[in-house]
């Protein structure tokens, strides 16, 4: 059971980040699911799943936001995941706040990277959507996904 309900998450998260990118521009929502996938696996597995994730999950995200470069999501992805992985193992994630902080400081950290070599490479001007909303409303989500009692026992994260 324990492992049918990562797989669902996951997959759920998947489909809904696709939801997402193909009807961002009506809700006027960015959040971003997959990364919610690379803070998990970057908490509870070692340091090369943690990367292989975060590049794989970093070329997605180039696919779906900047499909005329590719690389600028997977290499601020990958200096997130591994930051991730090492703070991670460093706090304590039985605080919500914690867990909260986590996720939106190194998101906001990573799509700042991504914001500077976008601004450099082709002019784009930096977005505070990805900068502040995306990363707070991310990591509410996250919160509650983790916060269910349902969750807290089938995710191993405490």
């Amino acid at each position: 059971m324990n492992r049918r309900f990562k797989v669902l998450i996951f997959l759920l998260l998947i489909i809904g980040q696709i939801i997402l990118q193909r009807y961002v521009q009506q809700l006027k929502i960015h959040l971003d699911l997959l990364y919610l996938i690379l803070v998990y696996i970057s908490v509870m597995s070692g340091f090369y799943k943690t990367l292989l994730t975060a590049s794989l999950i970093g070329l997605v995200t180039d696919y779906f936001c900047s499909a005329n470069l590719m690389g600028v999501f997977g290499f601020s992805r990958v200096i997130a995941g591994f930051i991730l992985n090492e703070v991670s193992h460093r706090i304590d994630l039985k605080n919500n706040i914690f867990v909260f902080l986590l996720i939106a400081v190194s998101l906001s950290f990573s799509n700042a990277i991504a914001n500077l070599f976008l601004y450099f490479i082709q002019g784009f001007s930096f977005n505070l959507d990805m900068l502040l909303y995306q990363p707070v409303l991310t990591g509410l989500l996250g919160l509650i996904i983790v916060t269910s009692s349902k969750a807290r026992m089938y995710l191993d994260v405490y």
